[in-house]
């Protein structure tokens, strides 16, 4: 896989690591024919260097951490000469004991790191890695809190906690390239969906990511009879913008119109374009006079606002229509965007630069008053 990608630089360190365990696989079945040094030496150091790839495999995956990488390669180019140095008999369960410390600080410290990162994309498979990772490291410390206690090897003193230890090395070693794979698909699929409702010149909510805010806003309100209202946007003259400054200073207009509506709507409101010049807001829980009232407050705010282009500063208006669901429970999405588009539509022709609330919810609000 990383052959196949190596892009991914994630998996090239994932793969490395796996490849140490190789060489030390290697070394020890070859412990016959080769010095005592190399075959136990360098053999013991292969585990720590292992999981010390797939520390910087975690890094680079949640990108975060970065400095840690060091705290490894500093704690193996160290520990390297002890294991070279006591891999005669005598010194074995030092040099074990060694690679257990290594190994349980280079385990605590991936934990600290993939727990630490905020990315919702892959937390569950982060929060299972780093729960079998903080295992591990508790195991592989309390091996080396038993031989500094008793100066002897865990497995003539404790044999639990050597069994333990065997069985979650052998687990971390088919678990932990599965659960990196299950991080890439997680962040992967996020990605994709991301894509299938995000609009990529603007970042709002594309005409499918809308329909479905529309759809979901529409359940809470046939549930519990919260009502809300639907407003379409249209930038007025938006044709002369591209005539006059071309389509790339366009598409920086809309990308401003993009963040102006991002930052003067309620924290609550679902924005999103549709296509060209014309954008969707969704407000949640507001009557007619109360949505007019909001988009109001939007319509003077980007009268004022200036849009700073490559060809120039420039001012533009916006024509908006409103619709409101008035207490019909039998509403869908369609019929509501029609009536925002009848009333977009009547503020066009006052004259644009203006907002206009459907009919149908006018007269429901004067009933009402």
């Amino acid at each position: 896989m990383a052959l196949q990608n190596r892009e991914n630089i994630s998996l090239r360190w994932l793969a490395l690591g796996y490849v140490s365990g190789l060489v030390g696989g290697i070394l020890d079945l070859g412990s016959r024919w080769l010095p005592v040094w190399l075959s136990l030496g360098f053999g013991m150091a292969a585990a720590p260097v292992g999981y010390a790839c797939f520390h910087a495999c975690t890094v680079q995956f949640v990108r975060k951490g970065w400095r840690t990488r060091w705290i490894s390669v500093v704690m193996l180019g160290a520990a390297l000469p002890f294991f070279i140095v006591w891999c005669h008999r005598d010194g074995l369960s030092k040099s074990a004991t060694l690679a257990d410390f290594v190994l349980a600080v280079q385990t605590l410290l991936t934990v600290i790191v993939i727990l630490s990162s905020s990315d919702g994309e892959t937390r569950w498979p982060r929060r299972t890695i780093g729960a079998f990772l903080a295992v591990y490291s508790a195991v592989e410390f309390f091996r080396v809190a038993i031989f500094f206690k008793t100066g002897r090897m865990p497995a003539d003193v404790f044999p639990p906690i050597e069994i333990a230890s065997g069985i979650v090395y052998v687990v971390s070693c088919s678990v932990l390239p599965l659960a990196f794979i299950w991080m890439m698909n997680a962040r992967l699929l996020s990605h994709l969906n991301r894509q299938a409702l995000i609009d990529p010149l603007t970042e709002l909510l594309n005409r499918r990511g809308i329909e479905n805010a529309g759809a979901e806003e529409l359940q809470k309100y046939r549930t519990s009879g919260r009502e809300f209202a639907v407003a379409l946007v249209d930038i007025d003259h938006f044709k002369s913008v591209n005539d006059r400054f071309g389509h790339a200073c366009g598409d920086q207009a809309l990308r401003s119109m993009a963040a102006f509506l991002k930052a003067a709507i309620r924290p609550a409101d679902l924005s999103g374009r549709i296509g060209g010049e014309e954008f969707v807001i969704v407000l949640p829980g507001v009557v007619a006079h109360e949505a007019r009232f909001l988009v109001e407050h939007l319509r003077t705010g980007f009268r004022e606002h200036v849009m700073e282009l490559s060809g120039g500063n420039i001012q533009l208006t916006a024509s908006f229509g409103i619709a409101v669901t008035r207490g019909r429970r039998e509403l869908d999405w369609e019929t509501l965007m029609r009536e925002a588009d009848s009333a977009l539509y009547a503020a066009k022709s006052a004259g644009r630069n203006a907002t206009r609330v459907h009919e149908t919810a006018l007269a429901g609000a004067h009933r009402e008053s």
